[in-house]
């Protein structure tokens, strides 16, 4: 419980500093930015952090941590002190938001904080808490920056690690053992994502009724309702995979609708079920609807795709890059925000833009790239559409507007310099997407919410337009041609330029087959291809009707009744845009994707689907409390449905709880190290020996994993000291070769079989080991003459048990 207390005040001081900031950064919002302040207090306090040790000007220590602290609360005191801004909302509405907010951040950290109580276990499978646990304990253990990549001694970690740096300075602040902040961590990650959906809605909505309510002192419950709803959507709510469970448990639906849907394995495999509730633990129903989407390669196997959605990530309870930057994210959206609806004309414009606000601006959407690199290219465009528009709205000139933008994304790049120089990518260009369409049917699955909120928001925006018809058809017509003819032009340019794509034209070519399949059946596979083209037809009609509704309103003349001179007309403007956003974000992978070492389009739907998922919650909320405000009964119903359609998705979450954690059965507790102690009582010992016996970051030889998700690794991923060698195969995505892994595989199984004490030592001295581990991993693979000859020339450092086997720490130099 103390720990619990000491964590969330000590995040709560950088969230401090962060309010103090946004009040001057992002204060043009409703709330002055209180929201989003907590995230941008820890995103800010872990950039000093980072840069003062990666630069030498701190020792990685709490001190470290203690200097970042100040340098925030300097800032946000100094900007506090000099804002001339005034709040644009009226004081009582402001307090609402900032007691809601508080309310809902300590709610969400208590309640997230007892769910991974009860699935507390850092195990290798069943997602990467293994590596996500390394990188914490690298990072904290590390005597400098850029931290040392404890699976690849002598190697920095070459991954978009910031999200741990995070993490590690509160760890570091807080003197909390690393296993059980990693729980700790991803209960405050929730709270934030909690947090910044509620600011970004709350204010959306604030900002689109401020020039309906005449006069401060009047408020409405409006936008506490779309902050709200905003937050459930984008943490608290998952894909149909829960009430779809039910209806299984329920056989409601006959097998062949199942074997139509194709869902994972579901039609196939017998749900367990507790009455109508679906149960079973791990890898069961609840880990299928994180698959919705199937694809299948041209021989008819299946292609995995991911599709999880962030309540399955704090189900799962992962700390991996995507969840770790979901808070961080939604600051470019509320800057975007603040930046549509700045008020003050061109000098507004160079107040917010003067260099202390624009270094913060910097920073943060520098950051997204350090956190999660696929989101700076999506959230960059955001944050700089969002200072374009509001320029159009003011009817200023776009250049300067433009120019700042660019050149902030430039200084955010250049902020980050020590991180891309240590980082390499899997990235191998952009394939061609040509057998693997989504199918509507599981599309609707996956986004039920969103689909229904998207074509009902936007049938009442083109009904309330004093647009004739024919000039609407027409000049949506045009935009979806246009984006036909550009997702045909993509096709072809990256199917030229590929090597990968012009390889497999040339084989199909040469012998009449590709990929180990005829040429008839790859004809056939296109042809269904073609057929099938619901779900790329209802994006691109989507996104061509948002965009003519948002030129159209964004005109001068906009005829639109809501439309008018205001600058706080750029909330619907904001909400046309990220339903466009969004449905471009799901379009693309229908056509092309980012090539990696998997060869499919698994992560580019991963991702992709993940950031609409974020974009969507916050526009759908917006569009469903304006549904249900309007006066049309038939708009009301349909808002009704969609909270009805809210609720159903709430099930996903609420269910896979109770399957993910046996019930709710085990003994709780926050150490997510705990169960080594009854899983491999020898390892558990030496590990904890390890971290209280060893200092700073010497190496360390335990047995490889040359794939991933094995047991392998254990003691890296547990301490943070660097091994020469872990989980190979997440080395080979991080790197996007093999080449130092492969080097090593065969010295380190040298040096644990051979008997030959010189050649030992000589790979010692190679590899740079300090000390050897031999346990029961190293037991099962190499010869017992091998490994008993650290007797011979190594101390013993350490025995977890006199007798055998155990687990021996050798220290060898």
């Amino acid at each position: 419980m103390l720990n619990v207390l000491l964590w969330y005040l000590w995040t709560q001081a950088f969230a401090l500093g962060g309010s103090w900031v946004a009040k001057r950064w992002v204060g043009n919002l409703p709330d002055c930015g209180y929201g989003v302040g907590k995230a941008l207090g820890l995103l800010l306090g872990g950039y000093f952090y980072w840069i003062l040790v990666t630069l030498g000007l701190a020792q990685n220590n709490s001190g470290a941590v203690l200097m970042a602290l100040g340098m925030l609360w300097a800032i946000g005191y100094w900007l506090r002190r000099t804002n001339s801004q005034q709040p644009m909302a009226n004081s009582q509405s402001r307090r609402i938001a900032i007691v809601i907010t508080e309310l809902i951040f300590a709610l969400g950290f208590v309640l997230c904080a007892v769910y991974r109580a009860y699935n507390p276990d850092i195990i290798s499978a069943g997602g990467e808490k293994y590596m996500e646990s390394m990188m914490l304990n690298a990072i904290v253990r590390s005597s400098h920056f850029p931290p040392n990549d404890a699976w690849l001694s002598g190697f920095s970690i070459s991954y978009y690690y910031f999200g741990y740096v995070i993490l590690a300075m509160l760890t570091k602040i807080s003197g909390i053992a690393p296993s059980i902040t990693f729980n700790l961590g991803g209960a405050t990650i929730f709270a934030l994502a909690m947090t910044s959906a509620f600011c970004v809605g709350f204010n959306l909505w604030d900002l689109h009724e401020r020039q309906k309510i005449e006069g401060k002192g009047k408020s409405s419950v409006r936008p506490l309702l779309a902050g709200l709803l905003t937050a459930i959507m984008l943490g608290a709510m998952g894909n149909m995979g829960g009430l779809m469970g039910v209806l299984r448990c329920g056989n409601v639906l006959p097998a062949s609708v199942w074997q139509w849907l194709d869902v994972r394995d579901i039609a196939n495999q017998q749900t367990e079920c507790t009455g109508l509730r679906p149960s079973g633990h791990f890898y069961s129903w609840w880990w299928d609807w994180s698959r919705v989407v199937k694809d299948y390669a041209p021989d008819g196997s299946v292609q995995e795709v991911i599709t999880e959605t962030p309540a399955f990530s704090y189900i799962l309870g992962d700390n991996h890059p995507h969840t770790l930057a979901l808070p961080f994210v939604l600051i470019a959206v509320a800057f975007a925000m603040n930046a549509a609806s700045q008020i003050q004309g061109k000098l507004g414009f160079q107040k917010f833009g003067k260099p202390l606000a624009f270094l913060v601006g910097a920073i943060v959407v520098g950051g997204l790239s350090f956190l999660n690199t696929w989101d700076f290219p999506v959230y960059g465009v955001i944050a700089v559409g969002g200072v374009l528009l509001g320029s159009r709205v003011r009817g200023e000139s776009l250049l300067p507007a433009f120019a700042y933008g660019l050149v902030m994304l430039l200084m955010g790049y250049l902020l980050y310099l020590p991180f891309y120089a240590t980082f390499s990518s899997q990235a191998r260009g952009i394939g061609v997407n040509l057998f693997s369409g989504t199918s509507f049917a599981q599309f609707l699955l996956m986004f039920p919410v969103f689909i229904t909120t998207f074509a009902t928001f936007v049938f009442s925006e083109v009904i309330q337009i004093k647009m004739p018809m024919r000039i609407m058809l027409m000049r949506t017509a045009g935009l979806v041609i246009g984006i036909t003819f550009a997702a045909l032009l993509a096709i072809v340019i990256f199917g030229l330029i590929s090597p990968q794509n012009r390889a497999l034209a040339t084989e199909l070519q040469a012998t009449g087959t590709v990929m180990g399949v005829s040429r008839e059946t790859v004809n056939a596979r296109l042809l269904d291809r073609v057929q099938s083209p619901w779900t790329a037809l209802f994006l691109t009609l989507g996104i061509a009707t948002c965009a003519t509704l948002f030129f159209t309103h964004l005109s001068p003349s906009s005829p639109h009744p809501s439309i008018s001179s205001s600058p706080h007309s750029s909330a619907r403007l904001i909400v046309l845009a990220l339903f466009v956003f969004g449905a471009a974000l799901t379009l693309v992978p229908e056509f092309i994707f980012l090539q990696d070492l998997f060869g499919t389009r698994m992560n580019t739907v991963f991702k992709f689907y993940y950031q609409a998922w974020t974009l969507w919650s916050v526009a759908s909320a917006f569009a469903v409390i304006s549904l249900l405000a309007t006066p049309k009964l038939w708009a009301r119903v349909m808002g009704g449905i969609i909270l009805l359609l809210v609720a159903a998705g709430t099930l996903y979450p609420a269910l896979a709880a109770f399957s993910k954690t046996n019930n709710f059965s085990a003994q709780p507790t926050l150490d997510g190290a705990a169960y080594m102690q009854s899983y491999n009582p020898d390892d558990a010992k030496a590990i904890d020996w390890l971290n209280k016996n060893v200092s700073g970051d010497p190496v360390v030889l335990e047995r490889p994993d040359k794939g991933s998700y094995g047991y392998e690794g254990r003691i890296s991923a547990f301490t943070g000291l660097p091994t020469p060698l872990g989980w190979g195969g997440h080395q080979n995505q991080w790197r996007g070769n093999y080449d130092e892994p492969a080097k090593r595989e065969p010295l380190i199984a040298s040096l644990y079989n051979t008997t030959d004490v010189s050649e030992a030592r000589n790979l010692l001295d190679q590899l740079n080991v300090s000390y050897v581990v031999v346990g029961g991993s190293e037991r099962a693979v190499y010869t017992s003459e091998g490994l008993t000859k650290f007797a011979d020339f190594c101390g013993k450092a350490f025995a977890s048990s006199e007798g055998e086997p155990n687990t021996t720490i050798y220290k060898c130099r």
